[in-house]
């Protein structure tokens, strides 16, 4: 019993010696780097509050349902960028004992891939240079400030920034998870932000 034990155990490493040897393999690339290659990370900075801060009262509700969106600017990607996608969202709210369903507050497509940011106050809908906006929680084409229930302590409202090499031509109508599909195989690039507003 012992002996076939030992065969098994035998046999297991050499298989995950011979993967692993492979995956290294694999993963080498121009000046001989090993082991696998992630693609860049976007930096992102919004101008009125740090990583990981507070968001001003004036981008959420707590200045009205009109609040602007803050200026967004980013650096880091790659040279065939040909388009970015925002998204803003709230993952800490349980809808419906969903999983994976949050609140979308932004969601901002076909960005051209030479831009370096937005402005603060990006006005809803189609945009001249053919950005597109999709609808939010509150099913309008443009940004939504945060506005959590209060007494609900803080949530984090994320940023993401996606850099792909094609532009989607995606119809403003499309829905967040048809977007996330379509952009599915194109991302090369993403950067995180992460903003705090709670409710007293």
């Amino acid at each position: 019993m012992r002996y076939i034990q030992g065969l098994v155990i035998a046999a297991t490493l050499l298989t995950l010696t011979a993967f692993v040897g492979a995956q290294e393999k694999k993963g080498e690339g121009k000046g001989g780097k090993k082991g696998f290659q992630l693609p860049p990370m976007i930096h992102i900075t919004v101008s009125d509050f740090p990583d990981g801060g507070h968001i001003p009262a004036k981008y959420t509700c707590a200045a009205g349902q009109m609040s602007p969106s803050p200026a967004i600017s980013w650096s880091g990607a790659p040279a065939n960028t040909q388009s970015y996608v925002l998204i803003m969202h709230d993952p800490d709210p349980v809808l419906g004992g969903s999983a994976t369903n949050d609140v979308l507050h932004w969601g901002i497509f076909d960005i051209p891939g030479d831009a370096k940011g937005l402005p603060e106050g990006v006005k809803g809908g189609d945009q001249p240079d053919g950005t597109k906006q999709i609808n939010n929680i509150a099913n309008n084409p443009g940004y939504l400030g945060p506005c959590p229930p209060a007494g609900h302590g803080d949530h984090h409202y994320t940023f993401e920034i996606y850099g792909l090499n094609a532009k989607l031509g995606l119809p403003a109508s499309t829905s967040r998870a048809d977007l996330m599909n379509a952009m599915n195989g194109k991302v090369i690039a993403k950067g995180v932000y992460i903003g705090m507003f709670g409710q007293k």
